[in-house]
């Protein structure tokens, strides 16, 4: 009697703690995907946000348990991308230690850390299925936030701010409110945006992709693409949207082009309208802009854009290029992150740099760089053999949102949003170790029905 009572008593103890884990796991990703990085408590060395307390409270949760321990250590060490990182984790650290900037390290290596959390959640606690209907979830809030965002011209999140000196306020461009959500600015939430969208179009319980399988979420998301008033945003969604029709189902093709006319007829029936109204401008700002950038016209002055403004942004972007001419610019070691970058390039003075890649090399050199795209690519690959090898649809979503977010790259920096990418890399980890797993089962039940 005593020993039943025991049994039953440490089943209900485990059952009790793999649900507390489940619980601060799902707290994590939300944190991570949602929360901003200005809510947190405020220190006067270093500032612990709520995604660093949870990451911490995640960690000691694994520490306190020698089978997750265990479990943890043995997916790092079987992962085979680690290896991979090795390179990068080498040049960050001696940039560190020649720089004298512990961020040079710290920044990407805690990010590093997350995506190895994140893979480790998805695989032995919320596994693959829930974790995207979780993601999902999300996309659905932050879409209808931003909504709102754009409606009261302020981020909701900002009410939560608590940590000072991270939230940038409000974006007006041409004297229009730029959404930014939990971001920290209008083009990281771009970013964040462009990761995603392919979610909205996948039908997971019949493996394909269906442009309009939640038409809400797309029609929600492309309202916050307009009201980022980005464009490279613009641009790189609108080409997301094409990849995502050419690569849908054969079956809802033709249903999906006929749906697109309508809504494109939709669409310039309601400029022809509003067109001369401060919101129907707005939008045709948006398009314009993105015409203009492309084609080298100049239709966005119609609607308000200064020609000056975008002259010198255009020269501004040309400029960049020649960062990786300059002599004080040490090829092999990079400046860190404690060290601000600015330089004047023929007659241009540059302060910001809008292109992670070059933001990279100017961080961590050409060593760093290639580094990065190495273990990136080696993430890429793997999608595209599994997209073209399975036919599987999540493996073709995952890699359009990948691609997305890294062709954005090209005009804006990371801004703290690596992470999104991560979570897509992450899920792909998932599944591929689920997929692995079905097939040992199989492998494993055949051999006993012999």
């Amino acid at each position: 009697m005593t020993g039943s009572y025991e049994t039953g008593s440490k089943y209900i103890k485990n059952a009790g703690e793999k649900d507390i884990f489940r619980a601060v796991a799902g707290l994590f990703l939300f944190s991570l995907f949602v929360m901003p990085q200005y809510f947190g408590i405020p220190l006067p060395v270093f500032d612990l946000t709520i995604l660093r307390i949870l990451t911490v409270l995640l960690t000691l949760l694994i520490l306190c348990s020698d089978s997750r321990k265990h479990d943890f250590i043995t997916m790092v060490k079987e992962a085979r991308f680690t290896l991979i990182l090795l390179p990068y984790l080498v040049v960050i650290t001696y940039t560190m230690i020649l720089r004298a900037d512990i961020n040079a390290f710290l920044n990407p290596f805690i990010e590093l850390y997350c995506f190895y959390l994140l893979i480790y959640i998805f695989k032995y606690s919320l596994g693959f299925h829930n974790s995207f209907r979780c993601i999902l979830a999300f996309c659905y809030l932050l879409a209808i936030l931003g909504i709102v965002e754009y409606a009261i011209g302020r981020s909701p999140f900002s009410y939560l701010e608590t940590i000072k000196g991270i939230y940038t306020g409000q974006f007006i461009r041409s004297g229009h409110y730029r959404i930014m959500s939990s971001c920290v600015h209008s083009l990281g939430y771009g970013l964040l945006i462009v990761s995603v969208v392919p979610f909205s179009c996948i039908d997971l319980q019949n493996d394909r992709i269906d442009i309009f399988k939640r038409p809400f979420l797309l029609l929600l998301w492309c309202a916050n693409v307009f009201f980022t008033g980005s464009r490279s945003t613009l641009g790189v969604f609108l080409l997301e949207l094409v990849i995502l029709f050419f690569v849908s189902c054969k079956e809802s093709k033709r249903k999906n082009t006929l749906m697109m006319a309508a809504a494109l007829i939709l669409f310039i029936v309601f400029l022809m309208i509003f067109h001369n109204t401060d919101f129907g401008r707005y939008i045709m700002l948006q398009i314009t802009t993105l015409a203009d950038e492309v084609l080298g016209t100049s239709y966005a002055a119609h609607y308000g854009a200064s020609k000056e403004a975008l002259g010198s942004s255009a020269n501004y972007r040309e400029q960049l290029k020649y960062i990786f001419t300059l002599d004080w610019l040490n090829p092999l070691l990079g400046i860190g992150r404690k060290r601000s970058f600015s330089s004047e390039l023929n007659g241009s003075f540059i302060v910001s740099v809008d292109n992670f890649y070059i933001a990279e090399y100017i961080r961590y050199a050409y060593p760093g760089l290639a580094a990065f795209v190495l273990y990136i690519s080696y993430f890429i690959v793997g999608l595209v053999k599994k997209s073209i090898r399975r036919q599987d649809a999540i493996y073709k979503v995952l890699l359009i949102g990948c691609l997305c977010y890294l062709i954005n790259l090209f005009w804006v920096d990371s801004l703290q949003t690596l992470k999104y990418l991560y979570v897509l890399l992450a899920l792909y980890c998932s599944l591929d170790f689920e997929t692995r797993k079905k097939r040992s089962n199989v492998n494993v039940s055949k051999y006993m029905k012999r």
